[in-house]
Order: C-alpha cells, then structure tokens, then sequence
C-alpha cells in the first residue's frame, strides 16, 4: 500500500491510496479514503488513477460524497 496523494479544504481531507494486488498491474486498484474533521466517513475503490484524483479533489471541494 502506497499513500500516492492526499487533498485537503478546510475540514475535509481525501488520500488516494494505490493498492498492489499481485504482481500483475492490472490487478491495481485505486482507494479514495475521505475524511471530514479528521474522522473517516467512505472508502472507494476505483481502477484508475485519474477517476479516484479526480473523487477525492471533488470531495474536497464539497462536490463529492458525504
């Protein structure tokens, strides 16, 4: 598991976290970890890169879930 990215606004903070599944890439998955005043609300997985930056830069902007 590796930390790739982390978002922050005010009360809300999100971290993209690239999940190794084997040694095969294709495997990979992609958990968005949401926060709101530092307690953890919604974990996603997603299989790519650029769908879970693009949740957690939504939720901190309040676009996204909670």
């Amino acid at each position: 598991m590796e930390v790739y990215s982390e978002y922050h606004n005010g009360d809300r903070k999100a971290t993209v976290t690239h999940l190794r599944r084997s040694l095969d890439p294709r495997f990979d998955v992609w958990e968005v970890a949401m926060y709101v005043q530092g307690k953890p609300i919604q974990r996603t997985t997603l299989h790519s890169e650029p769908d879970a930056e693009q949740l957690a830069e939504d939720f901190v902007k309040g676009y996204g879930s909670a």
